[in-house]
């Protein structure tokens, strides 16, 4: 009866340490992944200039913009309205 507890308990025991490691390189491999997708972010994100528009005063990205006599406005009847 003893031997048949103690190999229950070793399978037992086997069992657990196999499921910690495996959890063990998933979650390796998951902050692995995070960090290659946090930095391919900051590699990839690249900061404008903001202008501010010469009728409304709204500012936007200066490709958005348009320049029409050393002025930035954000849209074609701004233009028109100047």
């Amino acid at each position: 009866m003893w031997r048949l507890f103690f190999l229950g308990l070793i399978v037992w025991l086997a069992i657990y340490f196999f499921k910690q490691y495996i959890a063990n390189i998933d979650s390796q491999k998951t902050n692995k992944t995070e960090t290659t997708s946090h930095d391919n972010i900051e590699n990839s994100q690249t900061t404008e200039d903001m202008v501010q528009c010469a009728t409304c005063k709204v500012h936007l990205p200066r490709s958005e913009a348009y320049l029409v006599a050393n002025n930035f406005y954000c849209s074609k009847t701004h233009i028109k309205n100047k």
